[in-house]
């Protein structure tokens, strides 16, 4: 294993972050829009999303054809955001950042760590910001001159009206926030149903065109009611950023190491960063769906994602060749590292609202079952036991989002991590353990824990050489 020194960046990149006022404000539809008026004008667009979140993401990409990536300092520290915007916007003519929930929503009230502010001062980022004015008017004014007020080290630059009535109503709210601040209103979109973009189970429209047809149809919307002209100029007043990079971990890579992924319309909750990370490490990939494969490639480590099983239960369920051969390589001892939705489908059973039950891969000794309340948050885990991804007392840092409950655990299963914060699996314990498998309910970002990436990698490697 060779450390590289740090080397320091300089990166000059037109860039604007699309915050908002609240969750729910239309920022994802706004934002969407936005990158898909560029790319109509011809640029190469990089999107972005502040936060973990993996759906909205999965829409930048769609439109711009190009992998949106995520920037959190939990899950990757200050650097780790640097260094994905500096890796993945280096060769786009824009990068168009999306927020998440409030501009200033994150860990505290007192703090703007893990929000939208905190990404806007750390690039030094132009904030655009989306105004619900749905049954507001004079009043957007106020909004608006107090999210001004509260920027430190940046500044909101232009204002977009989301879920206007009409174009009178725009322009009331239009002439009362230019005439009470000093930010332009720099286009709006009206409401209409027809625009929004789903928040839940994205699965369910990855087989057909409806979901493209939508995103095309937001784009074309935007593009007539906003002035992405000066959105891009805006951008351009984005200052040079300078910083230092975490040392880069390099592996020998001359045996071809290689890491089975599980990818389809039920596992496609990834970090691309956390692929880039195990191909840097040498790692070959090869990506299969528990769906529709009847046979696993020939590889020394699987990892499974979050996702949907639920959606699909039954074609996994029907897909028993595969649920075989997976129970058999974790039998065998390869190495298996699964996440959320990777958890319930290597459990015994998982079980819909409905009540009804679906077998699974039966690796680890529990059943799932599918709620409606929802366990969402940052994780901090102390490592208890040695895992594919951990050493005994590493901490890791992730987080969590499911609306399914374990069921009927074994009184001997084995837990590899103690939760300082979040919900994990039962009794702040999470990642189940049997044999060299392991399953979580927490999702981890491979920038900020790099460690992990090489112990996978490194975990595969041992097997390989079996």
């Amino acid at each position: 294993m060779i450390e590289n020194p740090e080397p320091e960046h300089h990166i000059s990149k037109p860039r604007i972050i699309i915050a908002g006022t609240a969750s729910d404000c239309g920022k994802t539809t706004v934002a969407t829009g936005i990158m898909g008026a560029l790319v109509k004008k011809g640029m190469t667009v990089q999107g972005f999303k502040v936060g973990p979140d993996y759906l909205d993401p999965s829409f930048h990409s769609r439109i711009t054809g190009r992998a949106s990536r995520n920037l959190d300092s939990w899950l990757m520290g200050e650097s780790g955001i640097f260094e994905t915007f500096g890796s993945a916007s280096g060769n786009a003519g824009i990068a168009i950042i999306e927020g998440v929930m409030g501009l200033y929503d994150g860990s505290g009230s007192t703090t703007d760590k893990q929000s939208t502010a905190e990404v806007a001062r750390l690039l030094g980022s132009p904030v655009i910001l989306v105004v619900d004015v749905h049954a507001v008017g004079r009043s957007a004014a106020a909004q608006v001159l107090g999210f001004s007020n509260m920027a430190r080290g940046f500044e909101i630059k232009g204002v977009v009206l989301s879920k206007t009535g009409s174009e009178g109503h725009f322009q009331l709210c239009k002439e009362a926030i230019e005439r009470e601040t000093s930010v332009p209103v720099v286009g709006h979109l009206k409401f209409d149903k027809e625009l929004e973009l789903p928040s839940r189970h994205l699965g369910l429209y990855s087989a057909t065109r409806e979901l493209d047809e939508k995103i095309q149809r937001i784009s074309n919307s935007i593009a007539e009611s906003v002035d992405v002209d000066l959105l891009r100029t805006i951008a351009l007043e984005a200052p040079d950023l300078s910083f230092k990079t975490q040392s880069e971990v390099s592996l020998p890579n001359d045996d071809g190491i290689r890491i089975g992924v599980a990818l389809d319309e039920s596992f496609s909750f990834y970090y691309e960063d956390n692929l880039d990370q195990l191909r840097l490490l040498g790692a070959r990939i090869k990506f299969f769906s528990p769906v529709s494969d009847r046979e696993l490639p020939k590889v020394d480590l699987l990892y499974i994602g979050g996702g949907y099983p639920e959606i699909n239960a039954d074609l996994l369920e029907q897909n028993d060749q595969m649920r075989q051969q997976i129970r058999k390589s974790a039998e065998d001892g390869m190495p298996i590292y699964a996440e959320c939705g990777g958890l319930m489908y290597l459990g015994r059973e998982t079980i819909s609202l409905e009540g009804k039950s679906h077998k699974m891969a039966g690796v680890f000794d529990l059943d799932t079952e599918m709620t409606r309340k929802l366990a969402l948050g940052y994780t901090e885990m102390e490592c208890v036991s040695e895992t594919p991804i951990s050493a005994r007392e590493d901490r890791l840092h992730g987080h969590e989002f499911h609306f399914s409950s374990p069921q009927n655990i074994s009184s001997d299963c084995r837990f590899a991590f103690k939760l300082i914060r979040g919900k994990g699996i039962s009794n702040s314990k999470d990642g189940c353990i049997s044999q060299s498998a392991l399953g979580s309910y927490s999702h981890l970002h491979f920038r900020g824990e790099r460690k992990s990436a090489v112990s996978l990698v490194e975990s595969a490697r041992r097997y390989s050489r079996k």
